[in-house]
């Protein structure tokens, strides 16, 4: 499944999952902060032979597959709904929409929470979109707080995924119904 699907990862950092994930998807697009971008660029230059913000290497060859875009969970959050969709990046593919969005180790600080629950609202399309949640037993209280905003929103299916990382990491796959 994933060798057909369009990847948005939120908070990408450094891009290492870019580098590791791009040659198993359709598409992978790394998201982050302006200031982060050069830095996520240079690595998955730094990886794939050819590939650059503008030209990337021909189609079927490693890397061809990665895109690094900006994606600011406060400024869309600051965008009338009506508009967000206008601001956030979109798969390559003509219509196509997000299958699976990345969240890894990007929740930490209470005052983002809500920026981020309403970016993966926003990307998200219900019966198409799943998320996939990792996230450091940093504060617990942290982690229950972005939990009832998220659950608040009333949409997702939320699923444990037991076994796949050692504490202090929980994983929880989620996806979209309405």
């Amino acid at each position: 499944m994933l060798r057909e699907s369009h990847i948005l990862e939120l908070g990408a950092g450094t891009g290492l999952l870019s580098i590791a994930l791009s040659a198993c998807a359709k598409s992978y697009t790394a998201t982050d902060i302006a200031p982060l971008l050069p830095l996520i660029r240079k690595n998955v230059a730094l990886n794939f032979s050819g590939w650059t913000q503008n030209t990337k290497p021909p189609e079927g060859l490693p890397g061809s597959n990665v895109f690094v875009e900006e994606l600011d969970w406060e400024t869309l959050l600051s965008l009338p709904p009506t508009g967000r969709s206008r601001y956030y990046p979109k798969p390559p593919e003509l219509n196509a929409k997000w299958d699976l969005v990345l969240i890894v180790d990007c929740i930490y600080h209470p005052s983002l929470l809500p920026a981020l629950v309403e970016t993966i609202e926003t990307v998200s399309t219900a019966g198409k979109t799943w998320s996939l949640v990792v996230v450091e037993l940093r504060q617990e209280d942290v982690v229950r707080e972005f939990l009832e905003i998220w659950m608040n929103k009333g949409t997702w299916r939320l699923f444990r995924v037991d076994g796949f990382l050692d504490l202090p990491y929980v994983v929880w796959a989620c996806q979209k119904y309405a």
